[in-house]
């Protein structure tokens, strides 16, 4: 397939002009990320929202 099919296919599945990849790696155990998801928890759990932000 042509890069330029590619970039039709991507704006008929309606994503604009960005180029789709299955290339790019997941984040999801990366040490940095991690370790800030730990942190948001961590702010939640000290600092919970009101009871009328909640749904």
């Amino acid at each position: 397939m042509s890069e330029a099919n590619k970039k039709t296919e991507v704006i008929e599945k309606g994503y604009g002009r960005a180029i789709v990849s299955d290339k790019v790696r997941s984040h999801a155990n990366d040490p940095f990320f991690v370790k800030k998801v730990e942190e948001a928890k961590e702010f939640m759990r000290k600092h919970p929202l009101p009871e009328h932000l909640k749904k």
